[in-house]
């Protein structure tokens, strides 16, 4: 009798510990922010069970986030960003801000260096202004991965002293005015990091191509005497590539 019971509960462990299958249970010790669980694969017995831990995202809480481009500033242009949240997917950007000199096309196509300074040119403020509506397909408006179309309108002026050739072809002494006015369609592709549980730093990782189209009148030297400067008149349509960062606070 003591044999026979001795031998069905033996079998009967057999039997639990050997079973296949797989199981997982929540730990009710784990945060809220993090969830273990614990999984038994293929008949494991309890003592060989894998531990492993999820991250869950956080929710972004925060309605808007004032922002600011550092990099942009060697294409002298100094706007100020405010995004607004939406919905859960959509947020709204919106730049505005003034420009001055636009160093990046002086070095790369005027051989210029960032030192110099001309005493026959004054610069002189522009305006510059941008627009985008993002989605985020993680439906966390504010982090995460989007994709935004932006427009972006641009006017850089500068006045430059010398002589030139005035209405009554007469040569004339004083000022011409130096300017450029730019429009871009852009699509971005950008990735923002933050911390959503504090009013902390965020990061605003984007390139983003597209095409653009402006006017120009360029103060060039006369090609007949480089005493003499005029006015050269120049309609522009070119693809653009852009990148950056945007560092801004979330609240």
């Amino acid at each position: 009798m003591r044999r026979s019971f001795l031998s069905g509960f033996i079998l009967f462990l057999l039997l639990l510990t050997g079973r296949s299958g797989v199981y997982a249970q929540q730990s009710p010790s784990a945060p809220d922010s993090l969830k273990m669980d614990r999984v038994n694969v293929f008949g494991a017995s309890p003592l060989l069970s894998a531990r492993y831990s999820v991250p869950e995202q956080k929710e972004n809480t925060s309605k808007w986030s004032l922002k600011c481009n550092p990099l942009i500033l060697f294409r002298g242009e100094v706007p100020v960003y405010l995004e607004g949240k939406l919905s859960s997917a959509w947020s709204t950007e919106v730049g505005l801000g003034v420009t001055f000199t636009d160093y990046l096309k002086d070095i790369i196509l005027k051989g210029k260096t960032l030192g110099g300074k001309d005493p026959n040119v004054d610069h002189l403020s522009g305006i510059c202004a941008k627009w985008n509506v993002r989605y985020y397909p993680r439906h966390n408006a504010g982090e995460g991965l989007y994709v935004a179309p932006e427009v972006d309108c641009t006017t850089y002026r500068k006045d430059v002293k010398g002589v030139y050739l005035n209405s009554d072809n007469q040569y004339e002494g004083g000022k011409l005015r130096d300017k450029q006015s730019y429009l871009d369609g852009l699509v971005l592709l950008g990735w923002k990091v933050s911390n959503p549980a504090e009013n902390d730093f965020s990061f605003d990782w984007f390139v983003g191509a597209g095409v653009r189209t402006g006017a120009e009148d360029n103060v060039i030297p006369d090609e007949k005497n480089a005493n003499v400067i005029r006015i050269s008149h120049a309609d522009e349509v070119n693809p653009i590539l852009t990148l950056g960062v945007k560092i801004g606070i979330d609240y």
